[in-house]
């Protein structure tokens, strides 16, 4: 089974994300957009595996401590890969990278590069000079406003159905509310 541990927003903010993004949506319907039901923040893909308890296991053991947090969207923004993926990137969040450092830890991930958060909201082939310009000012005047708290992170099961993928919850581990 094709694994990864994420953060999945809450209902309202999938729904407020998703109404956020709709002009967007019809200015670029050729765009593949991901749905609002998968919409997730990665925190560690594991791959191909068939080692599910170990994976909880370590999970549970790196974050036995963690705290829960919030999240705040600044905007929307654009790579390039392969393709062109849209994301939406939120405020630096103490907490986040220091639960997804001890993750990559205990898994002996090797950290190519600073942990990002952010989310795909979709992808398209690599456009012309123009069109990338156009869409990259597009993404900049976004009006996105969206924060939750984090007070579990899930274990996903990647299953691909036809051309878009569905994301099962397999486990939730939940993060400890501070004492004051």
């Amino acid at each position: 089974m094709k694994l990864f541990l994420a953060i999945d927003l809450p209902a309202a903010s999938k729904k407020k994300l998703d109404q956020q993004i709709e002009k967007l949506k019809k200015d670029y319907p050729q765009f593949s957009w991901v749905t609002p039901e998968n919409f997730h923040i990665t925190l560690h893909f594991f791959g191909e595996t068939n080692q599910l308890e170990r994976i909880k296991k370590k999970v549970r053991e790196a974050i036995y401590d963690a705290n829960l947090f919030y999240l705040y969207s600044l905007g929307a923004n654009l790579f390039i890969n392969k393709k062109i993926v849209l994301y939406i990137y939120f405020k630096r969040e103490k907490r986040l990278e220091e639960l997804t450092s001890k993750i990559k830890k205990i898994f002996q991930a090797e950290e190519v590069k600073k942990f990002v958060p952010h989310l795909t909201i979709a992808r398209y082939r690599i456009p012309s000079k123009q069109q990338y310009l156009n869409l990259k000012k597009k993404l900049q005047q976004l009006p996105l406003e969206i924060d939750f708290s984090i007070k579990k992170i899930y274990l996903f099961q990647s299953i691909l159905e036809g051309q878009k993928p569905i994301y099962k919850k397999i486990t939730s581990f939940s993060l400890l509310i501070p004492l004051r």
